[in-house]
Order: structure tokens, then sequence, then C-alpha cells
């Protein structure tokens, strides 16, 4: 049991001695205790699905064709249109320019709930990955977490597993 206390508390100063903290307990001596180490991020830990299904596509045929197609439909949309004729039907200016509204649509905003379910992990784990600066997120007027897919994509490709 001690060489795992051992594992999680021992730290080393650059000069190699161990990093100690000074804790006070109920009887007001101050003893001494070796500091935690900070621990690095080597990948998520997603559960596994139950079902193994063998050469599965993770999207349908009909989400694939979109997907294959949908840089030409970008460009095609950002390049071709503009919004004079949009502008006739409604009072005042667009909030946010069409180049804006498209990478809002192609980068959406996701939940803590969402992410967490996309990275097969409880919200917990995303909160702690979000506290040691592992994955970017910004937060809300109430202080909710948001995140970009973008940055999740990022996240996954840096501390994920194999990515076929």
């Amino acid at each position: 049991m001690a060489y795992i206390e051992k594992s999680f508390t021992d730290t080393k100063s650059k000069s190699g001695a161990a990093v100690m903290d000074k804790v006070s307990t109920s009887n007001g001596i101050k003893t001494s205790r070796p500091k935690a180490e900070k621990r690095t991020l080597s990948s998520p830990r997603p559960r596994r699905s139950k079902e193994i299904i063998k050469d599965a596509l993770p999207i349908n045929a009909e989400m694939e064709q979109l997907w294959s197609h949908l840089p030409k439909i970008v460009t095609f949309l950002q390049s071709n249109y503009d919004d004079a004729v949009t502008s006739n039907y409604y009072r005042g200016d667009f909030k946010e320019s069409r180049e804006e509204l498209i990478e809002r649509l192609l980068d959406p905003e996701l939940s803590l709930e969402e992410v967490s379910r996309l990275l097969g992990v409880c919200p917990a784990t995303v909160r702690r990955y979000t506290n040691r600066d592992w994955l970017g997120h910004h937060r809300t007027k109430g202080g909710q977490r948001r995140f970009r897919l973008s940055g999740v994509a990022k996240f996954v490709e840096e501390h994920g597993r194999d990515i076929r």
C-alpha cells in the first residue's frame, strides 16, 4: 500500500529533493508531507461500447455523402450568394456577416453534456479537462461552460486514442 501512496505524493524539485507541504493538524502541531504531483494527461479514457460492431460506418450513407460534398457546398454558398435580396425582407442589419454565419454553423457551440457524450466520459471528467486547460472552452453569462466542435476535435487529436 505504501508504494501506491508514494507514487501519488512523491514529487521532485529541480534540485531532485522531494517537495514538502506544511500541514496543520487538529491539535495545532505543524507537520510536513510531500506535495501531490500534478499529473499530465496521457489520453481520455472513454468507455467502450458493450456491443462491438465490426465494419460499421460511424455515420449513415446519407451523411457520408453530405460530408464528401460539404467543401464544395460551403465554397458555393460563400461565394455565389449575398445578403442583398434577403435584407429587403428584414429591418435593420443582420447581427453577423455571411462568413460568420457559415462559420457558426460549421463549428457549432456544444454544451457540457454534448461534449461528455462525444468523448465518452462523465461530465466531471470534462470539467477536469477544462480546469487543467487541456480542453478549450468559454463561459456563458450564466457561468455555463460552452465548447466549440473544433476545440473538441483538437483535444482528441492531441490527447485521444488513434484516429483512423
